[in-house]
């Protein structure tokens, strides 16, 4: 303990010496922004609402529209030459008292327009859009982004000091494109009330953003010119003042009915509720739901997990989504992937999602379908808001309990858990481009135990926008058998000297009983871990359009001096002139000890491996592309895996798109926990298909084909123990018993129709049939695929009827 005082208070006392230290400095400011030249504010042409008169419907042809003197000095930033645009952009803006009118008018031969079809949100796809970003706090603490691709698909999401954006927002906009003689044109309306503000009275001062992505030259274009290599964005947007922005209260009611027939139960359910959305002010909003359905209208990818690790599931549930950004503590929490163990303090995915395991007698067990089924969510509310400098957060929700019938006939019951969430955050520009201090709780009540996290986290950003900290202090309480309270300390610093190189040292010290599971994300505990990465983008080039290479070094030890990871490598990319992708990565990882898969029986040495990639993908702009990727790893004991990946992406016209790929993995010397002391290797074979079709009547109509599947065959082969007091995997016989053979199938088959009858108003049909079994032996291929879709574990169709009401 005295040991964890020690390190805390110096990682304090060293990120307030380098904090204090730059604030005096002067830092070098090579890092130009391209803005109106001297970044003073932009004044908007105002009217009354009921003067502007503008249809929505993409063509510019209002008179208000010629009033406005267009500019156009859009950017090159990907790849980020900042060079002048090409083709010409004329955007001009008017704006109301009930919100703000956006146009574009853009040039662009017509043989070269890609118009795609896809999902809101769907921001992967390449293809031509446009859009623009309103930082709506005034000073670089959050905003809002909106886009529109041609043919009226809509894009939009929250940003984030100084680039974290995220899709978790829907708003109710409107937006429209059209063809013309000259490329095509855009047309937006954002009302005010969508959107947080700060509470004033007089001119309001906002951040603005323009920008638009051309497919076929695989570029985005912006104003200001802020690409992704230069360290500044939020903090360097253009200012743009308004007068008399105060919006009016705005509400919203989505009340829903939905139907589930079940064809695994037999059974029909009926269900009906209601969302709340209240904001009486621009600087607060109040969101409720009563008896919600998160049915299956949306579906995870398919994992399989051997490890003591758990899979990280992103949250796609509306009411969860909105607002979700104040809860947002570190720029780098960890979402499961790779080896960085910081935790993710808010998880929203845990409310409602599995229960608690209940204590059953010996030998008495729950139907593999009953151990996923869901908690149903009785109600939850949610209020975010600003006063002043300081941002905040409340978020409350329960549970309903679980009844099961187990293996003995008899019934159980699960209780229910209650949860709540707040958030406070503490922001200026005083002195640096962005100060933030925040705090966070965090507590799941549940009879058998309560789970209290709390957390203070600090962030910096330089004026120059060269160095960025961010620190993270938390302490976990759990008051079940011997868990007790733990503490974690958490750092990151980035440096960016100029354009296209980037420092960055991630730091991460929790103690063995830090814990955050019950409402958030811990790959795991017990661990000091160092992060250095650098990068380096370089565009402008003749032999390649430009590339990127990312360089990292890892080293982590457990709280018993165990090295847990001893990493080197590099991952790079190129991209081609042709606009082919070439990517790969080369690691060395050291010889290391592995303290969590022997799930609770001792810790192990595994050897030295090298892990290479290499992948290749063609112009995603044309019609049809390719993609195509090599993977060979090192296994624990010796041994290796190769696997390879081929997919084909075939979009022959503008509404119609099909997806195919094809993944085969061979592993020889697989190490994999049996029991108690005993592991075995294995020799297996996976082969994981994915197809998807999509098509779409109109930009709101939808009708989506999704099919995933892994199969797996593994081959016991060689068989060690783990004596106690040793960290050597000690080779030998066989224990006594069955085979260790084994056979995996894992399945996610989705036909899924929606509707967006309004903003954010929708029908959905959806089928979902899905499967996770295990089999003992060796089963064939096909056999585990047939057995998977006749025998599933869910098997379901779903209607849902959601309208919103409100202004």
């Amino acid at each position: 303990m005295q040991q964890t005082k020690l390190r805390i208070l110096l990682v304090l006392l060293t990120a307030t010496a380098v904090t204090s230290a730059l604030a005096q400095s002067r830092l070098p400011q090579e890092i130009e922004i391209v803005t109106t030249g001297n970044h003073t504010p932009m004044n908007l042409l105002r009217r009354q609402h009921e003067e502007i008169e503008i249809k929505i419907d993409g063509h510019i042809d209002e008179a208000i529209w010629a009033q406005i003197q267009p500019f156009n000095n859009l950017k090159v930033i990907e790849p980020d030459t900042l060079a002048d645009a090409p083709y010409k952009t004329d955007m001009r803006m008017v704006y109301s008292e009930r919100g703000i009118y956006v146009s574009f008018d853009m040039e662009q031969p017509a043989d070269s327009i890609i118009q795609r079809f896809a999902p809101r949100d769907a921001f992967e796809v390449n293809r031509d859009n446009v859009g623009f970003t309103l930082d709506t706090s005034g000073d670089g603490r959050y905003g809002y982004w909106v886009n529109l691709s041609l043919g009226d698909s809509q894009m939009d999401g929250t940003v984030l000091p100084e680039r974290q954006f995220s899709r978790e927002w829907d708003g109710a906009w409107y937006g429209a494109t059209q063809r013309t003689e000259n490329g095509w044109s855009a047309e937006f309306y954002v009302p005010w009330s969508q959107m947080a503000m700060p509470k004033l009275d007089g001119t309001r001062r906002f951040g603005l953003y323009l920008s638009r992505k051309v497919a076929h030259l695989n570029e985005r274009w912006a104003w200001p010119g802020l690409p992704e290599s230069k360290p500044r964005f939020m903090s360097a947007l253009q200012p743009i003042e308004l007068e008399q922005v105060d919006p009016r209260q705005q509400w919203s009611l989505f009340p829903y009915a939905s139907g589930t027939f079940d064809r695994v139960d037999e059974d029909n359910k009926l269900k009906g509720g209601l969302d709340l959305f209240w904001r009486p002010s621009s600087n607060f909003q109040l969101t409720a739901t009563i008896n919600p359905d998160f049915g299956a209208v949306e579906s995870d990818n398919v994992v399989v997990n051997f490890t003591a690790d758990e899979t990280f599931f992103p949250e796609k549930r509306l009411f969860f989504q909105e607002g979700q950004e104040i809860f947002e503590i570190s720029k780098r929490e960890n979402n499961g992937g790779g080896m960085n163990p910081k935790p993710k303090v808010v998880n929203t995915r845990r409310i409602g999602g599995r229960p608690r395991d209940l204590d059953l007698p010996p030998g008495v067990t729950l139907s593999e379908r009953d151990e996923l089924i869901p908690a149903d969510i009785i109600g939850a509310m949610k209020a975010t808001g600003q006063i002043g400098s300081f941002r905040y957060g409340v978020l409350a929700a329960a549970e309903d309990d679980t009844d099961y019938i187990a293996s003995d006939g008899l019934g159980y019951v699960q209780d229910g858990r209650d949860f709540g969430v707040f958030r406070i955050l503490y922001e200026d520009s005083q002195g640096a481009a962005y100060r933030g201090l925040g705090w966070v709780s965090t507590l799941v009540a549940h009879p058998e135990s309560d789970a209290v996290v709390h957390g203070a986290d600090v962030h910096y950003l330089t004026t120059s926008g060269a160095w960025n900290l961010n620190g993270l202090l938390l302490y976990s309480d759990i008051d079940e058998d011997d868990t007790g309270s733990g503490t974690g300390t958490l750092a990151d610093i980035t440096y960016t000297p100029r354009q296209g190189i980037k420092h960055s040292l991630d730091m991460a010290f929790l103690d063995d009983k830090i814990d955050v599971n019950d409402l958030g994300f811990q790959r795991r505990n017990n661990i000091d871990s160092y992060i250095y990465r650098f990068e380096w983008i370089k565009s402008g080039l003749s032999r390649v359009r430009n590339f990127r290479l990312s360089p990292n070094v890892r080293y982590a030890e457990n709280g018993e001096g165990f090295r847990v990871s001893s990493f080197v490598g590099s991952g790079g990319s190129i991209t081609l002139n042709n606009l082919h992708n070439l990517g790969g990565f080369l690691g060395f990882a050291g010889s290391r000890y592995d303290d969590r898969n022997s799930f609770g029986n001792g810790t192990f040495k595994i050897d030295e491996r090298v892990f290479l990639n290499v992948n290749y993908e063609t112009d995603t702009s044309k019609d049809i592309s390719f993609f195509g990727r090599l993977d060979r790893r090192g296994e624990s004991l010796g041994g290796r895996a190769l696997e390879g990946t081929l997919g084909v992406t075939w979009r022959p016209r503008h509404n119609l798109s099909f997806k195919l790929q094809v993944a085969h993995n061979d592993r020889e010397g697989w190490l994999l926990h049996q029991e108690d002391e005993n592991f075995t290797t294995f020799d297996a074979t996976q082969w994981r298909p994915e197809f998807s079709f999509e098509i779409f009547p109109n930009a709101r109509q939808q009708l989506r084909l999704a099919f995933q599947w892994v199969g797996i065959r593994a081959r016991e082969d060689e068989f060690f123990t783990l004596p106690d007091g040793t960290t050597e995997l000690i080779p030998g016989p066989k224990p006594p018993g069955p085979t260790d053979d084994f056979s995996v199938s894992q399945l996610n088959f989705q036909i899924r129709y929606r509707w967006q009858i309004a903003p954010l108003s929708d029908l959905f049909i959806v089928y979902t049939k899905g499967d996770s079994s295990d089999h003992d032996g060796l089963v064939e291929f096909d056999d585990l695929f047939q057995d998977s879709w006749d025998n599933p574990l869910g098997d379901m169709l779903v209607i849902k009827l959601r309208y919103r009401i409100g202004t």
